[in-house]
Formats: structure tokens, sequence, C-alpha cells
């Protein structure tokens, strides 16, 4: 990830691709070798989820060598430990756990969110998290969530800042100088491309409408805008691309439900909105061509 300011504004630098992209699947076996590659040791962030059940079952299938940590919230994500003993069961492992209570180091969370300028306090816990792993390990985690937003006349853009999850996570891990890598799995412009790209994201968004209006409500959700791809896209291209090699356990939520690490204050702040259908352009472009985006403070630019 290439991010900062520049004159008071942020910015985020994208790299189109370098060679024609492949469906998801095809994207995370391929980056799965490519890190083989490396000669590193690899820590995955393993939550039992379609998003890290897809990591392993990459490394798995193609017999490179990974190990798994779970961060546990003993009462709060219980569901989550749960489906991590059924996967290891699967796959012949023993993940990691990791127990934390995040309240008795509610304090600590919220005096490093403060220092760190991190909104979204569950990223400084994950910090947290890898701090108690071991330093000599490239740490994985499958932060990808694709957030394209919608406007009122239902044009497309996608959406990143500074605030959100991805960069929030990446300045919180980065913070604690590690000697292993932190590497975000999807963080390719073919596994991007690979997402957006797919015509089963892009036929969710041509029903938006649909779905918007329906009525369906999950409380702390936000089925509208970025919570869209977890509860409507996601399942359904892994089931047309893994199909019954993962187990689709139902959507809980974990972290949700310690009240102080829920929400992000700040997450319109620094915010850089792309016209997606010209963003999808850029990617395409071949040869590694890159483009800087400054924040856009106006909702919706259709420039």
């Amino acid at each position: 990830m290439i991010y900062g300011f520049e004159n008071g504004k942020f910015y985020i630098d994208f790299i189109s691709s370098s060679r024609l992209h492949g469906n998801m699947r095809y994207e995370s076996d391929r980056r799965a070798r490519e890190l083989a590659e490396t000669g590193s040791k690899f820590m995955l962030g393993f939550s039992g989820g379609l998003d890290s059940q897809s990591v392993l079952h990459s490394f798995y299938q193609q017999n490179i060598p990974i190990e798994t940590a779970f961060l546990y919230l003993p009462t709060y994500n219980d569901n989550e430990y749960e489906q991590v003993k059924i996967i290891d069961k699967k796959y012949g492992i023993e993940t990691h756990i990791v127990d934390i209570d995040p309240i008795a180091i509610q304090k600590e969370i919220e005096d490093t969110a403060e220092l760190l300028d991190i909104s979204g306090k569950n990223n400084v816990l994950q910090r947290k998290f890898l701090s108690l792993l071991p330093d000599d390990y490239d740490f994985i985690q499958m932060v990808h969530d694709p957030f394209v937003c919608v406007d009122p006349e239902y044009n497309l853009f996608y959406y990143q800042g500074y605030y959100l999850p991805e960069i929030s996570r990446h300045r919180a891990f980065q913070s604690l100088g590690r000697k292993g890598k932190t590497i975000f799995y999807g963080d390719t412009p073919e596994f991007l491309l690979s997402i957006l790209d797919d015509d089963i994201f892009k036929a969710a968004f041509a029903a938006a409408r649909y779905f918007d209006g329906n009525g369906v409500d999950v409380p702390g959700k936000m089925l509208k805008t970025v919570d869209r791809w977890d509860y409507y896209i996601k399942p359904i291209i892994y089931g047309k691309y893994w199909k019954d090699e993962l187990i689709y356990f139902p959507k809980y939520q974990g972290f949700e439900k310690v009240d102080y690490l829920h929400g992000n204050t700040k997450f319109t702040e620094h915010a850089v909105l792309i016209n997606y259908w010209k963003f999808l352009e850029f990617l395409k472009i071949p040869d590694s061509k890159k483009i800087r985006y400054y924040e856009n403070y106006r909702p919706y630019d259709k420039k």
C-alpha cells in the first residue's frame, strides 16, 4: 500500500495490472505460489470465515507450509472459535489460539488508538493480537473488502480512505516494527480486479435498487454501503469458484459485540471516491502504471 499526505491532503497510489487477471480462485492460488517463492515462514490470521479459509485452502492444496493463529475473545466470538476447531479437523492442523480479554485491555487499546489516530479500534485490537505472535513470521491477513458505494442516482464509486480498515490496520501493524512482513493477501491489482471485474460483482450493483429497497436490516450493519460485499456478494463469488471446498458458516458478530470496539467515527474523513468504471479501465492498463488519487470531500464526484 502506498499512501500518505501531501499539502494536508490524503492520497493513495494504485498500480495497474502487470498481466491479464484471472478469477478470484486463480488469483488466490497464484498469490500463494508467489509468496512461497520468497522463502518466508507464514502465519495466517485465521477466523474460520470464508476469507481466511480461502487463503488456507490455496496454501494447503498446493502443499505450501503455513501456520494459522486465531484471536479468541471468550464469550464474544465463541462461534468463530468453534468454526476454527472444525476447520482444524478438516485440514489436520492445529491453530494457535491467542486468548485476549478485550475489556481488561480497553484502556491500552483506546490509548493506542488515540496515539496512532485510528478510529476503528478493532484494528488496534488486531495489532495487540499480532504483537503476541512470533515476529519472525510474515503475517498474512485477508483484508480486502472492496467498498463500492452507490450515489442517489446509482452511479458507482470505489471508496478508500485513511480511516478505512485496510489502511488503518496497515498503519497499526506497521507501528509494531516487526521483523516479519505484514501481507494483505488481496493487495495486488490483479486480485482487486478479480473481484471488481467479476460478473457477479457487477450484477449485484446492477440489482442494487432491489437490495436497497427490500427492507432487510441487520443491527449494526450498513447493507447499503460497506457491508454490501460481506452479506450479498462475497458468499456467491466464493460459492462459484470454490463450491463445496469451503465451509459456509453463517455470518456471526464477534468483536462487534464489544461496545468500545464497534464503529468508526471518522469513516468519511480523508476519503477518496473514484469512478468505478474508470477505475476498472485504469487497473486493466498493462505494464504496472501508477496513478495517484487525492481525498475528495465532495460526496460524489462524477468526473
